[in-house]
C-alpha cells in the first residue's frame, strides 16, 4: 500500500508540472496536441476537442505536446504552432511547468501548517556525558519551557537559541516532575559539517529529544506566511545541494532517482497526511528547480535557447538546436541510469 502512495505522490506532483505548461499554452491559444502523464504503453486515452489526454504504463515523467515545438516542425505556419508564437508568450509556457511545481509546494507547506504538523517538544530523551548539560545536571524527561524567560514550545525552537549562543551563559527554565527550576548553562562552541558539507560553528550543550511530539497549528494567514517561507528555504537548499554536488562536497551516492522518491513518499504516507504532504511540497520544488537547469530537451535548456534569442534578436540555428537537444537527451539519460543504479544499490545493499 505504502508503495501506492509513492506512486500517487510522484504522479499528482508530475500532473501539476505538466499543467502548467498546458495551462499557460491554452491560455495563448497554442495548440496542444497531447497531455501525457508517463511514457511507454498507453494505458487510457481520452480525445478531447483538440488535444489528446493519455495515460502510460511507466508513470516516471509526462509531456505536454506542442504543435510546432520540435525544431523539426518549424516550416509549420499555423498561428496556433508554438513555434510561431511571440518570444515572451514561448518563455511564459515553458517557465510554467517549473513554476508551478514551486507554488504547489506553497499550497501544500500551508495546508501542512493550517491542518497540523507533529512537532518535537523540548523534552529531554538523553543527555550526553561530559556535555554542559551533563554537568549542568540536566535530566531524561526534562522539559525545556523557556529560555532567559523567553517561552518555547517545541524541540526546533531550543536548538536555534542553543546554536546561536555559543559560548555565551543562557538561563534554561526546567519543568521536572511538576515543578519548575531554573539553571545557568553556556552551550560549547562547535564545529560541524552540515548536510551540504559546509564547515559551521554552533553551541551545543548535549542533549537529545525524547521523540514526543505535539500537533502544531496556524491560522490560515501564519500558514501562508510560512508556506512561502518554507518553500524558499528549500529551493535555496536544492540549488546549494546542486552546486555542491558539482563541487563534489557531497558523494554522488546520495543521488537518488524515482525508485526513492516513491520508497521515501511511501514511508512518509505512513507517518501520516501532514508528513506526506510536505514530504510532496519537497520533491516538487525539487521538479522544479532540476527541470530549470540549462540542459537541453529540459525546460531550462528551452529558456536559455530563448534567452539567448532574446539577445541576438534571432532564433538559435537550427541546426545547433538539434546537436544541443542530442547531447542534452544523451546527459540526462545517463543521469537517470546514474539515479537509477544509486536506487538499485541502496535496494540491495539493505
Amino acid at each position: 500500500m505504502g508503495i501506492i502512495y509513492g506512486l500517487v505522490a510522484l504522479v499528482i506532483i508530475i500532473l501539476i508540472h505538466e499543467t502548467g505548461h498546458f495551462s499557460i499554452a491554452k491560455l495563448f491559444h497554442v495548440f496542444v496536441e497531447r497531455f501525457s502523464i508517463g511514457f511507454g504503453p498507453v494505458i487510457l486515452r481520452k480525445k478531447g476537442k483538440e488535444t489528446e489526454y493519455v495515460l502510460s504504463a511507466i508513470p516516471l515523467g509526462g509531456y505536454v505536446k506542442l504543435k510546432g515545438e520540435n525544431p523539426e516542425e518549424e516550416e509549420d505556419l499555423d498561428e496556433r504552432a508554438f513555434c510561431n508564437q511571440k518570444l515572451y508568450k514561448r518563455f511564459l509556457i515553458i517557465l510554467a511547468g517549473p513554476m508551478f511545481n514551486i507554488l504547489s509546494a506553497v499550497l501544500f507547506f500551508t495546508i501542512v501548517y493550517t491542518v497540523g504538523v507533529p512537532t518535537l517538544k523540548p523534552v529531554i530523551g538523553k543527555v550526553k556525558k561530559d556535555t554542559p548539560a551533563y554537568f549542568a545536571k540536566i535530566q531524561k524527561g526534562d522539559e525545556i519551557i523557556a529560555i532567559d524567560k523567553k517561552n518555547i514550545k517545541t524541540w526546533e525552537e531550543l536548538s536555534n537559541i542553543i546554536k546561536k549562543n555559543a559560548g555565551k551563559s543562557i538561563t534554561l527554565s526546567i519543568k521536572r516532575n511538576g515543578k519548575i527550576i531554573e539553571t545557568s548553562i553556556t552551550p560549547r562552541l562547535t564545529e560541524i559539517r552540515d548536510l551540504l558539507g559546509y564547515k559551521k560553528k554552533i553551541g551545543i550543550i548535549g542533549i537529545m529529544p525524547s521523540g514526543e511530539t505535539t500537533i502544531q497549528r496556524l491560522n490560515i494567514f501564519k500558514s501562508i506566511e510560512r508556506g512561502i517561507c518554507r518553500t524558499i528555504y528549500i529551493t535555496k537548499i536544492t540549488i546549494l545541494g546542486i552546486v555542491r554536488l558539482i563541487e563534489r562536497a557531497i558523494p554522488a551516492s546520495s543521488v537518488g532517482g524515482p525508485i526513492l522518491i516513491v520508497e521515501i513518499a511511501s514511508k512518509a504516507a505512513a507517518s501520516g497526511f501532514s508528513t506526506f504532504l510536505a514530504l510532496a511540497a519537497i520533491i516538487s520544488i525539487n521538479l522544479g528547480v532540476l527541470n530549470l537547469l540549462p540542459i537541453p530537451v529540459l525546460d531550462g535548456g528551452h529558456l536559455t535557447f530563448l534567452t539567448i534569442e532574446a539577445i541576438r534578436k534571432k532564433p538559435v540555428p537550427l541546426n545547433t538546436r538539434i546537436v544541443a537537444q542530442n547531447i542534452g537527451l544523451t546527459i540526462l539519460i545517463l543521469l537517470m541510469a546514474f539515479a537509477f543504479y544509486n536506487d538499485l544499490s541502496r535496494l540491495f545493499m539493505k
